[in-house]
């Protein structure tokens, strides 16, 4: 029954190439990740010249659809931005445009290149790293722990600014194709209290914790079965990636699993807390931690558990 439940919520809502143009986010995820492959090919040890036969002409199409039913917005310029960089990477290396650039390119109007935001999308330079491997990032990592004692009256100066900065800093997180689906829903009070009697991981400490933050993956950004694992996938990623956010702004966290069963699950779909297109990856709670928090040591395995050379 689970996974009769997951494969009809899969779906209903991933996109298909056909049906991309009738709906905004599944459109978006088709210019992010057509966008992405282009600037992907600049990045190989000896990309070739004139790559992008298929990728390119859909691009255009999708980004001249978008244009015409949403209007020109961050995620129409950063698609025709990375057109822009396509045109200058063989422009830097003289060489020729292929036809079908050319034979496209000229459906989007000239004037839309001149956008600030078109400089967002194409490819940079390596920077050396200013962090010594020994000093901040190591001890940053290391010292992440899961907190079950927050400091409630305190954390109740966490504000739309902070949250704002810890998922700016989040969003850095890498994704299939870089389609950027995940999503971050925060609640406190009653609406808290509702989601975390879902949960069976919080006993003994639900009415300590200021907030949560309900993960998701928006799965109109995924085109075929083949990815009903990827939601999970980037949406962990992106998960460790909030939490070292909240860490960095003084916060701690705790991630609680979302195992339900698909009876479970529709019930607290009826509580239309979040989307329905949207499938949850983890809980977070979280917060500023008290002073007196005690933390599990949690000791880690030998490395030699959790790797394998294979000459």
């Amino acid at each position: 029954m689970n996974s009769i439940y997951d494969y009809l919520k899969f779906k209903k809502f991933y996109t298909k190439a056909s049906g991309a143009s009738k709906d905004k986010q599944k459109l978006e995820s088709w210019i992010l990740q057509d966008k992405h492959r282009i600037e992907k090919a600049f990045t190989l040890p000896e990309p070739r010249y004139g790559f992008g036969k298929e990728v390119i002409p859909r691009l255009i199409e999708n980004l001249v659809q978008y244009r015409q039913e949403f209007g020109p917005d961050k995620v129409y310029y950063i698609g025709v931005g990375s057109l822009n960089a396509y045109m200058k990477y063989h422009a830097d290396n003289i060489q020729e445009l292929p036809d079908f650039y050319s034979d496209n390119i000229i459906k989007i109007p000239v004037g839309d290149f001149k956008h600030q935001y078109c400089e967002l999308s194409g490819y940079s330079r390596y920077a050396e790293s200013t962090i010594s491997t020994e000093s901040d990032a190591s001890w940053f990592i290391q010292n992440r722990r899961s907190c079950r004692n927050f400091d409630f009256e305190k954390s109740k100066n966490i504000n739309d600014e902070i949250l704002s900065r810890i998922v700016k800093l989040s969003i850095m997180a890498p994704s299939v194709c870089n389609r950027q689906h995940w999503r971050v829903h925060f609640f406190s009070g009653d609406k808290k209290n509702a989601v975390l009697n879902f949960q069976n991981g919080n006993a003994g400490f639900q009415e300590n914790i200021p907030f949560i933050a309900i993960v998701t993956s928006d799965l109109r950004a995924f085109y075929s079965h083949d990815e009903r694992n990827q939601p999970y996938t980037d949406g962990g990623i992106f998960s460790m990636n909030l939490m070292y956010a909240m860490q960095s702004n003084g916060l701690a966290s705790c991630p609680l699993n979302w195992c339900n069963s698909a009876r479970t699950e529709s019930r607290f779909r009826k509580l239309n807390l979040i989307p329905d297109n949207e499938v949850i990856i983890l809980i977070l709670a979280f917060g500023y931690p008290s002073k007196d928090a005690l933390y599990a040591k949690s000791p880690r395995l030998p490395v030699d558990n959790f790797f394998t050379i294979h000459p």
